[in-house]
């Protein structure tokens, strides 16, 4: 072998740059779309659209690639015969002002300097003099507006006069309007009453970022825009992640916050997730020499990533530092167990943590012989094999649950020093994590610890819990409640509230409403059609063994929502926009409960499962006036509004539903 073919080659990163991926992803269809939206001179203006997406998803990439097309696809260009118009555009980006006083201030001068780079104030010199003179302009700020023109707009962004004088501001708003005229048409509007022909051109003016600003900056922004709303041919493109708009709004419009952003985007573009089909042609483009590997593994490796672009490049890019050094180091460890390894690090966080505690490599080869067994002698698909799990240790059980990280489990067999060597070399590019969400195993179920400290509570309200509890990170089971049920825990008076036993007596209730009924009656599933009454009974039937230790109740609202949301006031238990594959509610299409354990990636920031969809939860929260307990988490049979983590509900104790269950919260005395 000669040298050259000995040496090894460098590691390759991908770049994180928008611009040059706007073929990727399948963005195409996407940019000719919303561009031909912009440029069709059929549209009516002023217009704006609404480009939503979380962080990482694509937005950026996006805009600039409709921007890039509006400025040089040879369509756009007025004329009788042609079916578009031509499209000025500006690239603002709101958050870059942290110390503006007034944003409408930094976009007219954005505006103002995309005009002379054009040269447009030097080529239309006579006709800006033209319409300048053709307004009444209030004498003390005629020399601002000329300084304007000029590109020295800080003077006129000093000057106070503009936020103080009314009507100084009218004669400005005029004033823009027409210049925007003159932008567009090449000629000053003969008046104020001539309208502009909007079918010959548009300004097109990208805010990027918008959720990177301060909320009360978001406000202001789209305050600003509200502005423009009566001027024609103005098309405004937003880019943000629009859970964050809203709860910005929030603190303002209140109840209104949906009704004010209706009211001024016209268009509304949810950057769909992207589909492993489009994820592999931009794995063909990236020249890696693993990208066969990689394009076998994206069902397995889009999921853990989020189906998130940025995600997915830091996910590849990750990887080849570690084959790198594989090569390098002359380390016994097979691409195909890096990548898998990688995939659990990244999707499957608490099996991770298993593998990585000493004694990992003696549980996953328990887990493959049960996997092995099971293939050769029952032959059983995976899908089934969590039935097959009575003899292995109970911390591993839970994750024969998980389809998908069992079909992972079947395909990664490295050897002891390979997974050794795994763990070391992963922890190079591994991030902290700011919080543990490791549970520990009580009997038959699991809880996470849930530390004191302060939390942001409801909308932005500051909050503190000056004690540890630990909360169920699964809603409490038809198969652990079968076990109060056949306790006799519905015949012992000493479980109940004085309330909920006479309640009980007179109904005669010996189980749950929809007992052991289909569509509810999965073991995995929550239980359902539990009173308050019921739940509170089952907690305290928990206690009774160990009560000098420790004692199980239902959580407080705070404390639940705590546990649901983390520290840091997420919307939802994961980050970022709702997502209907993250949770079992209406947009999910189920019409039942799931079971516990069906959606890993929506679990909340200390690792509990649920707490979006699936059924609601009592609480021990109780309005006294109306004698209601307080819900929490949304169901299967709501829609995403009625999941957020702050988001209540108020029951009857006596209540049953179909779509109501419970977990607890346990505190240690």
């Amino acid at each position: 072998m000669s040298k050259k073919q000995q040496e090894i080659k460098p590691v390759r990163i991908i770049s994180d740059a928008p611009v040059k991926e706007k073929a990727q992803f399948g963005f195409d269809a996407y940019i000719k779309t919303i561009s031909d939206l912009i440029a069709y001179k059929e549209n009516e203006t002023p217009l704006v659209i609404g480009v939503y997406g979380k962080w990482g998803s694509g937005k950026t990439t996006l805009m600039e690639s409709i921007r890039e097309k509006l400025e040089k696809d040879k369509r756009y260009k007025s004329g009788p015969a042609s079916d578009y118009r031509i499209c000025k555009t500006v690239w603002f980006q709101a958050w870059k002002y942290k110390n503006e006083d007034e944003i409408l201030a930094a976009l007219i001068s954005e505006i103002f300097k995309e005009m002379e780079k054009g040269g447009f104030f030097e080529k239309c010199k006579a006709k800006i003099e033209e319409l300048i003179s053709r307004i009444n302009l209030i004498k003390p700020f005629s020399a601002l507006i000329k300084t304007i023109t000029a590109i020295d707009i800080s003077e006129f962004l000093k000057d106070p006069a503009y936020k103080k004088n009314i009507g100084f501001y009218d004669v400005f708003n005029e004033f823009f309007q027409r210049l925007i005229w003159t932008y567009l048409s090449w000629r000053p509007q003969e008046n104020k009453f001539e309208e502009f022909d909007e079918t010959k051109g548009v300004l097109a003016i990208f805010i990027d970022d918008l959720d990177r600003c301060s909320e009360p900056k978001i406000v202001q922004v789209l305050e600003t825009i509200k502005l423009f709303m009566d001027k024609k041919g103005c098309v405004f493109v937003i880019g943000a992640e629009n859970e964050i708009i809203i709860k910005a709004l929030e603190k303002t419009y209140k109840e209104d916050a949906i009704r004010f952003m209706d009211k001024i985007v016209q268009v509304t573009f949810n950057l769909p997730k992207i589909p492993v089909l489009d994820f592999e042609s931009f794995i063909e483009n990236c020249g890696n020499d693993f990208g066969k590997e990689l394009k076998e593994h994206l069902p397995l490796i889009i999921p853990a990533r989020e189906n998130n672009p940025r995600n997915i490049k830091r996910f590849i890019n990750d990887l080849s530092l570690q084959w790198g050094l594989v090569k390098n180091k002359k380390l016994s460890i097979e691409y195909k167990h890096l990548l898998l390894w990688n995939v659990i690090e990244k999707g499957y966080r608490d099996f991770y943590q298993e593998l990585k505690d000493r004694g990992g490599f003696n549980s996953l080869e328990a887990m493959q012989e049960i996997i092995d067994k099971a293939k050769k002698k029952d032959k059983l698909d995976l899908a089934e094999i969590h039935e097959k799990t009575e003899t292995i240790q109970e911390s591993l059980k839970e994750y024969f649950k998980v389809i998908k990280l069992v079909r992972i489990v079947d395909q990664f067999r490295p050897t002891r020093q390979g997974l050794e060597q795994l763990i070391t070399l992963t922890a190079i590019v591994e991030l902290p994590q700011k919080e543990s969400v490791r549970p520990k195993t009580i009997g038959d179920r699991k809880i996470v610890l849930i530390p004191k400290g302060d939390f942001i509570y409801q909308e932005n309200e500051s909050k503190t819990i000056d004690y540890d509890y630990e909360m169920d990170i699964y809603p409490v089971t038809n198969e652990l409640f079968r076990k109060f049920i056949l306790a006799k825990g519905y015949a012992d008076e000493k479980y109940w509230t004085p309330a909920g036993w006479q309640w009980r007596k007179k109904n005669k209730i010996m189980e749950p409403d929809l007992w052991e009924t289909e569509p509810f009656d999965d073991p995995e599933q929550p239980v359902v059609g539990v009173s308050w009454y019921e739940a509170d009974a089952y907690a305290r039937w928990l206690t009774e063994p160990e009560k000098d230790k420790y004692t199980f109740r239902l959580p407080t609202e705070e404390e639940w929502e705590r546990a649901a949301r983390g520290d840091k006031g997420r919307i939802y238990p994961w980050e970022g926009e709702f997502d209907k594959d993250k949770c079992n509610n209406a947009e999910s299409g189920l019409g039942k409960p799931s079971r516990v354990t069906a959606y890993p990636n929506g679990v909340s920031p200390y690792g509990c499962y649920d707490m979006a969809g699936n059924v609601w939860e009592w609480t021990s929260s109780y309005n006294k006036e109306k004698d209601v307990y307080t819900l929490r988490g949304g169901s299967f049979s709501v829609s995403s509004f009625f999941c957020r983590c702050t988001n209540r509900g108020d029951n009857s104790p006596s209540d049953r539903g179909s779509n109501i269950g419970f977990r607890c919260a346990m505190i240690k005395l």
